[in-house]
């Protein structure tokens, strides 16, 4: 397994990162409050918004143990207000392979404002200044149009289509010459 631990400050023009805590929680409710697409981050039957929300976080938290990457928080430089989340995630078998992704979620009072394109080309710049691996990819899917075009702005191909969580998605990729 690779391994790398984030490096901070990560910024962008308008969003501060940082590791999500447990405080967050109350906050990451929102994503799961009325948004008809959490099948688009594999959240097939939905629980409680408390719930999916403290499962979430201490998923992340858990994965910065392990592999030093999850996703992190991220907060409106101006207010500090979590709008957000997105990171880089290891994931240990994407067609037989070990990769690491960029994954980005925005709570929907914050969509069609841009945020989820600025989160994603702040972590693939990370990623580049880092030189964490050769290649990155993020797994859509196939019809969540939104964000397929992030990825497309970020500077990602579309690759293949396979299966993932019982769902049939996209990998976008950028590879690096190293």
């Amino acid at each position: 397994m690779k391994k790398h631990r984030y490096q901070f400050p990560i910024e962008s023009e308008r969003i501060s990162f940082r590791l999500l805590t447990k405080e967050d929680t109350k906050t990451w409710e929102a994503f799961f409050t009325d948004n008809p697409y959490l099948h688009y981050v594999g959240v097939l039957d939905p629980k409680t918004p408390e719930e999916e929300s403290k499962i979430w976080v201490e998923r992340q938290m858990k994965r910065y143990g392990e592999t030093g990457v999850g996703i992190l928080a991220a907060c409106l430089k101006e207010t500090g207000e979590l709008i957000g989340n997105a990171g880089i995630i290891w994931r240990e078998d994407v067609l037989g392979e070990e990769r690491f992704e960029i994954g980005y979620s925005v709570i929907p009072k914050y969509w069609k404002q841009g945020y989820a394109s600025e989160m994603a080309i702040r972590l693939r710049e990370y990623f580049e200044e880092h030189k964490i691996d050769s290649s990155v990819i993020s797994i859509i899917n196939i019809n969540n149009i939104g964000s397929q075009k992030v990825a497309m702005n970020n500077g990602m191909s579309r690759k293949c289509e396979f299966e993932f969580l019982n769902t049939p998605c996209y990998i976008y990729e950028r590879t690096y010459n190293r």
